[in-house]
């Protein structure tokens, strides 16, 4: 899948979705986020630069939907670059995404090389990312419950400057993280249209009598 085919995907930076049902006696609501890098938490824009060295790891910019980046160092990981820095590739949606480079160095020391974790503040369903690179590359993603026990893999190889998706889901909400690695050896690729669904479930004083 090109991203010029797939360039329709939602613009949306941040879409938040809730819905509800009452089954006997518990209420659940399904939540789902999307993440383009192109504005932060709040919805304001990021005017994120095209070069490493003027940017820093992306970290708790998204700390406030219950998602955080982290990279294999406390400084290094994947940054949020305009696509302006001759990847081979555009972004999936709006103008930036998340960018790595084994041969850079960032604005304040650190790399931005994988392997990159993302985390949750509350266990998920389900997340899905698309990756590219201007070469042909192949991802890996691993997902990970709350005890760090491996939950399952999913690998993808994409063709040069093309997307590829990337995406787990859970019979039970039991994802607490996930590691994306560019496993072929490529250098610079590239990160775009994260989205993920949470389910919580409350229990209201209902009188069921």
């Amino acid at each position: 899948m090109s991203f010029m085919a797939t360039s329709s995907v939602m613009k949306l930076s941040i879409a938040t979705i809730s819905t509800a049902f009452i089954t006997l006696g518990t209420i659940s609501t399904a939540q789902a986020a999307l993440i383009n890098f192109d504005t932060d938490a709040n919805g304001n824009p990021i005017n994120a630069s095209s070069l490493f060295i003027e940017s820093t790891a992306l970290t708790n910019l998204y700390a406030p939907l219950g998602v955080n980046f982290s990279g294999p160092g406390q400084l290094s990981g994947g940054s949020i670059l305009d696509q302006l820095g001759n990847f081979g590739v555009n972004a999936l949606s709006g103008s930036n995404f998340l960018a790595f480079n084994r041969d850079a160095i960032l604005s304040n020391g650190g790399l931005p090389t994988d392997p990159e974790t993302i985390s949750f503040a509350d266990s998920i369903s389900d997340f899905s990312i698309f990756a590219s690179a201007g070469e042909s590359s192949t991802f890996q993603l691993q997902a990970f419950d709350i005890n760090n026990l491996l939950l399952g893999t999913n690998t993808i190889t994409t063709a040069f400057g093309e997307w590829g998706e990337l995406s787990f889901s859970s019979s039970s909400v039991n994802i607490s993280q996930v590691i994306l690695t560019e496993i072929r050896g490529e250098n610079a690729f590239v990160y775009d249209n994260l989205s993920l669904h949470l389910q919580v479930s409350q229990f209201p004083n209902l009188d069921l009598c």
